[in-house]
């Protein structure tokens, strides 16, 4: 007997929708890549309205994967009493970041800037997209490793925009360098991050691309030191602890390589980097013991000063520069806003222990999504944590897309094994 034209009609709808979806889902990957590969140089391309380069194809990507999860829902089979299979539990880290994103919201009722709170939160909320996306997207290792790759290609662009702008003489600071539109130290500590995986893939790679992974990790070192920025100098050094906890398993050409590497970063690639940068980077030890860390010291003394004055609630997200530039009582310097400099100190002055308690939160279901992983990725994404960590404690980076680009990978890769279906 024939089906009925009803359930004939209906299946060929799902049909089509699987298929749609699958054509979707290839896009929205695409467009993630896109992202990703932007991110290390995209303040130096503008799309108008849109914002940078990065933050326009982030959005297309969201959008891309909005549909693909629409169409799965159409395709998926459903089951008397259960959902469809296409809906998914979130993990407990994207719940503990949803916590903090609607806590951050919610200071906008006591904030002492609440226009600063509105554009926080809302930044906020686009990176909590993104973290969802890799999340969904970025479930299987071939894709985990492509991102990476992109993220590191990325870095090596970047880094080539900064050896440019040096070769032109085109200061970012005083005889320091960056890509256009970067901050010396921000971008430092984006190609810090780009160390470890750029190690990983050439200790994974076979043939002469493993060399290629190599050559990349000598070309970031080398524009890093142009920085000049000493967070981002050491945030490199421990990132070097990432082959020597794969030591055994290394081959001999890889263990020569990364000796290698790791003596020039320690000799500051003299024929590389200009002599104020090698000259700012041997003031570290006596900046960690004598000195104000650039005024960052007073920084934070004022922060937790404010933080004294309201330490469940906070001063509002976005609201630490309100809430010290009266204590600092210094004129204002058009471009300059006096952040908190401290990625923790910073969500603890503007969040409270509320907030702190959620952003806390989260970074423990990393750590314990890290602790779960095999050997070889728990020695990766323990140590980009610790180089992200050592990187922030002097940037103000809860609401930088890379800080949610690391907690989305690290929460993909930990959990493709057992709470989402395989993506292929």
């Amino acid at each position: 007997m024939n089906a009925p034209a009803g359930t004939a009609n209906h299946t060929t709808a799902k049909t089509q929708a699987h298929t749609t979806g699958r054509t979707a889902d290839r896009v929205a990957l695409a467009l993630l890549c896109v992202f990703v590969f932007t991110i290390p140089w995209e303040k130096g391309v503008y799309l108008g309205a849109l914002g940078t380069i990065a933050k326009a194809s982030g959005l297309a990507a969201f959008a891309a994967g909005v549909v693909v999860v629409v169409l799965r829902f159409i395709a998926a089979p459903r089951r008397a009493g259960a959902f469809p299979e296409a809906v998914t539990p979130p993990p407990f880290a994207f719940i503990a970041a949803a916590l903090f994103v609607t806590w951050s919201a919610l200071t906008w009722i006591w904030s002492l800037d609440q226009q600063a709170t509105v554009s926080r939160v809302a930044t906020l909320a686009q990176l909590l997209g993104m973290l969802w996306l890799i999340v969904e997207f970025v479930a299987s290792p071939w894709r985990q490793r492509l991102l990476l790759q992109f993220y590191l290609a990325g870095a090596v662009t970047g880094a080539a925009i900064a050896f440019a702008r040096y070769a032109s003489n085109l200061q970012t600071y005083y005889k320091r360098y960056a890509a256009a539109g970067f901050d010396p130290n921000t971008f430092g500590v984006i190609l810090a991050l780009s160390v470890p995986l750029a190690l990983h893939l050439a200790f994974t790679a076979k043939g002469a691309m493993r060399w290629v992974y190599h050559l990349s990790t000598l070309l970031v070192l080398g524009a890093l030191l142009l920085t000049g920025s000493r967070a981002a100098f050491l945030a490199a050094l421990l990132a070097f602890a990432y082959p020597l906890l794969r030591w055994r398993t290394l081959t001999v050409g890889n263990r020569c390589a990364t000796c290698v590497l790791f003596a020039m970063l320690l000799l500051s690639l003299a024929p590389m980097a200009p002599s104020p940068s090698r000259e700012r980077l041997s003031t570290i030890p006596g900046e960690l013991t004598r000195g104000t860390l650039n005024s960052r010291k007073v920084l934070w003394k004022g922060g937790l000063l404010q933080w004294v004055e309201r330490p469940l609630q906070g001063v509002g997200a976005g609201a630490y520069p309100t809430a010290i530039a009266a204590w600092l009582n210094q004129p204002k310097v058009p471009g300059f806003l006096p952040v908190a400099h401290n990625t923790f100190l910073s969500v603890l002055v503007e969040c409270g222990l509320m907030g702190f308690g959620c952003f806390g939160l989260l970074s423990l279901a990393l750590c314990l999504n890290i602790w779960m992983m095999q050997a070889p990725d728990r020695a990766l994404w323990m140590v980009m944590l610790l180089v992200w960590a050592a990187g922030v404690s002097t940037l103000t980076w809860e609401h930088h897309k890379v800080t949610w680009l690391l907690f989305g990978l690290i929460t993909s890769v930990s959990g493709s094994a057992w709470w989402r279906r395989p993506s292929a």
